[in-house]
């Protein structure tokens, strides 16, 4: 089993796969037997796996590498994303070359439906950060299923406002809050721990990491250097923080 090249998930098996058969399945997987992988999706929040079956019946589940470029922006966005396993960066080109990142997916969620079922063609880029599984939703069904379902539109409509009212409450706050609450925050977002000592891990490098909190990367050294000063420090990857608890009462979280 140490030996099995493929994912944790096993969707799409390499040569070699030595996994034993289970509750998923080993093969190439496409259409409705993804919907149970994916009910938690905000999007799908309120429907029946039955009706995301439909939704998914021209899906496909695909693993790709590093740096797999998802679309360009241009391009017709006759699909969008979920993603499985993984991180995908959605980002822009400035005009001198540079990217700036507008977000980074992680497990459980989606990307790319607004361009797809609006103005038909991507207006940013997409590339794979971190080896992912992911499932392709082909627009053809997708479509068909709002337009002779008007209640799984409705509801589907109704989750989509709740998830954007919510995201829209995220965003005013990052805004009101300085930059080293804005990265105290997510660090403490990626623990449970309400007091004493512990080390979380950076889900992805410096440069990601700045531009989700909405901060230059040359600002986040500055930052990073700030809050050694409360106990925080980091050693590539992994962050160490002396008193979990003192943290939170600085950052007037429960």
């Amino acid at each position: 089993m140490a030996d099995c090249p493929c994912r944790p998930l096993c969707l799409v098996p390499k040569v070699g796969c030595t996994r034993p058969r289970g509750p998923l399945p080993r093969h190439r997987t496409s259409g409705p037997s993804l919907a149970p992988l994916v009910m938690g999706l905000p999007l799908f929040d309120g429907l029946d796996s039955e009706v995301v079956g439909r939704l998914l019946a021209d899906s496909t589940a695909l693993a790709c590498d590093r740096r797999t470029v998802l679309f360009d922006a241009g391009t017709p966005a006759d699909c969008f994303y979920i993603v499985l396993e993984g991180q995908v960066k959605l980002f822009a080109l400035t005009p001198d070359g540079r990217e700036s990142i507008v977000e980074v997916f992680t497990p459980l969620s989606s990307f790319g439906e607004a361009a797809m079922l609006s103005i038909g063609i991507f207006p940013l880029h997409a590339e794979v950060i971190e080896d992912a599984t992911l499932i392709r939703v082909g627009s053809r069904a997708f479509v068909a299923t709002l337009r002779s379902d008007h209640h799984v539109a409705y509801s589907m409509l109704a989750a989509l406002t709740r998830w954007h009212q919510r995201l829209a409450g995220e965003i005013w706050h990052l805004k009101e809050l300085p930059p080293w609450q804005r990265v105290a925050e997510f660090l403490l977002a990626l623990t449970d721990a309400r007091d004493g000592q512990t080390v979380v891990s950076l889900p992805f490098n410096k440069e990601v990491l700045a531009s989700r909190v909405g901060i230059r990367r040359e600002s986040l050294s500055r930052v990073l250097a700030r809050l050694r000063d409360l106990g925080i420090r980091t050693e590539g990857n992994a962050v160490h923080i002396d008193d979990v608890g003192s943290l939170r009462r600085l950052c007037a979280l429960p």
